[in-house]
């Protein structure tokens, strides 16, 4: 649950949500409760739920597995927000979601490999980082490193192999060598 907006709380909004003490369940209004693997309330530090939730599946990628971040809700449900991905000026280094987290764990998880690997003798281990960075949006998947796409309708598509692993076609693939690209 994302904390109340500057506006939010200037227009007196209420909190129609309530998180069920020990429990990775959220209430709302008066009884819809809906259970989830996690739940963080709107006073939880996005650390804490980075930690919880995406760390391990970062680490993973170390030990040669993919890992799938998706964040999915209603408008407004905190998505950018949790993701990180509204590129506030302003933001502090406890506000940072889980993208700008997770690029820093990677790279520093390289280098750290790299430096282990020269003080041990060893060969340096090489690292390719591919990004893609998309958004479905009103039934549409957008591809957010594509600088056209507001010009052309999007034609990307997702599609599932015979193994059950799910790739997409049409999307723009960058590689990228540090942290900041």
């Amino acid at each position: 649950v994302r904390p109340q907006l500057a506006k939010e709380k200037i227009e007196g909004c209420h909190i129609c949500t309530l998180v069920t003490p020990g429990e990775p369940q959220v209430i709302l209004g008066k009884d819809k409760a809906f259970t989830f693997d996690y739940v963080f309330d709107m006073d939880s530090q996005q650390d804490s739920l980075y930690g919880n939730c995406t760390e391990k599946l970062i680490e993973g990628c170390f030990e040669g597995y993919n890992a799938t971040i998706f964040a999915y809700g209603q408008t407004g449900s905190g998505k950018t927000y949790t993701m990180g991905t509204g590129f506030d000026v302003n933001i502090t280094d406890e506000e940072l979601g889980i993208i700008p987290r997770a690029v820093s764990h990677l790279f520093r998880g390289i280098e750290e490999r790299r430096q282990a690997a020269t003080e041990q003798g060893r060969p340096v281990p090489e690292f390719k980082i591919n990004a893609q960075f998309l958004e479905l949006y009103n039934e549409e998947v957008l591809d957010l490193f594509d600088s056209t796409r507001e010009v052309k309708k999007s034609n990307i598509k997702i599609h599932e192999d015979a193994n059950g692993g799910i790739y997409t076609v049409g999307v723009t693939t960058r590689t990228v060598s540090s942290e900041a690209e």
